[in-house]
């Protein structure tokens, strides 16, 4: 927490940040970009979606990842978008699809290379539109566009409707996307290598969620990273990768350096 916590509030003079930049017309569509002060031919963007639910969260509360992965010379982009039960998917997927698609039409500065990542509720929305052809074009986003996802702690595939947890169905609004909002149903679709990640001792999402998703990948012939931490539990995770010397950094970094 305290490691995350001086990313907060102590300003970070090699880091730019331009806040609330609107993408759509609700008040919620929204983002803000953090990017080193100076961009070189090795900065690469990651497009981060935040979690929480579907219900809770916003950009503001993980500033902490922009600050600190642009520290490591990545532009960085947090998006957010409308929350449960009043937005119903596919309306956040669409939010999501939008901010990118807003990004490449009115930032010019943004890099060639993007990598699309999100922690839990938004290791989702990333995931479907990582997979799914249907949304990546509704992303504006070309075949090969994305060149990897970093997808965290996240939920992929729901239990049956009569036992899913209750956050799941007022995300869902109904059977009738049921099927359709599960990342697992468009693995077939994924273009990009995946890297993985969840904590051993989460008890909000388990893990078996990404190890199963590996395994999918893996039958598939899909390049993708494993890494489940010892010890680590759901928020840990993603409050770890502000931490320069995090375990997850140093997988990922491998991760990234054998896609060029």
């Amino acid at each position: 927490m305290l490691s995350a916590g001086r990313h907060l509030f102590r300003p970070r003079s090699n880091v730019k940040e331009r806040k609330d930049l609107q993408y759509g017309p609700h008040q919620r569509h929204k983002l803000d970009i953090y990017e080193p002060v100076e961009i070189d031919s090795d900065t690469e963007l990651i497009f981060f979606v935040s979690g929480g639910g579907w219900e809770s969260g916003s950009k503001d509360i993980h500033r902490f990842i922009g600050r600190s992965w642009s520290e490591k010379n990545f532009m960085v982009v947090l998006p957010n978008y409308r929350l449960a039960p009043d937005a119903t998917y596919p309306d956040q997927v669409r939010d999501v699809s939008r901010s990118l698609a807003w990004l490449q039409d009115n930032y010019g500065k943004a890099p060639r290379t993007l990598y699309l990542a999100g922690h839990s509720a938004g290791a989702h929305l990333a995931s479907l539109i990582g997979f799914s052809e249907k949304w990546r074009k509704n992303a504006e986003l070309k075949t090969g566009q994305i060149d990897g996802l970093i997808l965290l702690a996240g939920v992929y595939q729901f239990y049956p409707y009569d036992r899913a947890d209750p956050r799941v169905k007022r995300f869902i609004g109904g059977k009738q996307n049921w099927e359709q909002a599960q990342p697992f149903n468009h693995l077939q679709g994924c273009l990009a290598p995946v890297f993985l990640a969840h904590g051993d001792s989460d008890e909000e999402v388990l893990p078996e969620q990404t190890i199963q998703l590996s395994e999918e990948l893996t039958e598939l012939d899909i390049r993708n990273e494993l890494l489940i931490e010892e010890g680590v539990g759901h928020l840990e995770l993603l409050l770890g990768t502000s931490r320069k010397d995090a375990e997850i950094w140093s997988a990922l970094e491998v991760f990234l350096r054998d896609i060029v």
